[in-house]
């Protein structure tokens, strides 16, 4: 969250040069003002909200009727007449005007600097990373928020906090299963390792089809990069060497060497053999063909 404010109003540009996701900006002076979003990143900003006096301006270089904000298409945007201060201050004031310093005590009959910031906090439920004030008129040019404010430290860009999604966490032996990275804070680099695999290691972004041939727990980590830092985070895939249905019989014409349970699904060739009293095609003479002859035996045939 980042915070404006001064007394004056004119046009406001703000440089959006850091990457910092879901960033929301707070605006609050007493003249009007025309509020510019601009930047690399300016497609992070998803809230601009002002709150202030907004009286006519007529004393800066552009002469502002009412206040007006420029922000990327997906910003929700708000513009709000002296609303209610959150925060009681001896040495401000009750609704949220103006402000211009960052010192505590009496400001003209603008509001503190506390003010100002715990009213937008409130408003976005988020922390304040830069509160930048002045008392005149904005700077012809754009602000750069790598630039920091006059009563908070510069902004400092953050490492990636390392975190996925597996497709599955408890599969049978010889499954296979995707991953998904849902690291924050904009990546560039990541590295994978599969424990009990025949990939341990990929850098892909969305690694896919990752087999798991052998039963067991199985620790899955990901390692998210960029140029501020890393971090790791990991998983365990629980591997269960499960039931496979299928024909278990080797003589059959469809049998299938890793079935665990026999799910009467087997052919076999019906015709010239080697074994003519093999009636149950199990490829050996046995009581059971014999009782098969016995139950047939006398009958007529066409």
């Amino acid at each position: 969250m980042l915070v404006f404010a001064n007394y004056d109003g004119g046009e406001l540009t703000i440089d959006v040069d850091q990457n910092i996701p879901n960033l929301k900006i707070g605006i609050c002076t007493y003249e009007a003002t025309i509020i510019n979003i601009t930047g690399a990143f300016a497609g992070n900003v998803t809230e601009v909200r002002y709150a202030g006096f907004d009286s006519y301006n007529n004393h800066c270089s552009t002469i502002i009727d009412a206040t007006v904000i420029n922000a990327p298409g997906g910003a929700a945007t708000s513009i709000t007449f002296a609303p209610t201060a959150t925060l009681t201050d001896p040495n401000g004031y009750s609704s949220i005007i103006c402000g211009y310093g960052c010192d505590s005590g009496s400001q003209g009959g603008c509001n503190t600097a506390a003010q100002i910031a715990d009213y937008f906090v409130d408003l976005f439920n988020g922390n304040l990373r830069l509160y930048y004030t002045q008392y005149g008129c904005w700077p012809d040019g754009a602000i750069a928020i790598s630039d920091g404010g006059y009563c908070c430290e510069p902004v400092s860009p953050e490492g990636p906090v390392a975190d996925f999604m597996a497709s599955n966490n408890d599969i049978c032996t010889g499954d296979c299963i995707d991953f998904l990275d849902l690291s924050s804070n904009d990546p560039t680099e990541w590295l994978w390792e599969f424990e009990g695999t025949n990939d341990p290691t990929t850098t892909l972004q969305d690694p896919s089809s990752i087999c798991f041939e052998n039963a067991g727990s199985f620790t899955v980590t990901l390692t998210a990069s960029n140029a501020f830092g890393s971090t790791s985070t990991s998983q365990t895939i629980n591997v269960t060497q499960c039931d496979i249905p299928g024909c278990t019989y080797p003589q059959a014409t469809n049998y299938n060497p890793l079935a665990t349970v026999d799910d009467q699904s087997c052919t076999f060739l019906v015709g010239n053999c080697d074994c003519p009293a093999d009636f149950t095609l199990d490829g050996v003479v046995g009581v059971a063909d014999l009782l098969i002859f016995i139950s047939e035996y006398g009958t007529l045939c066409d």
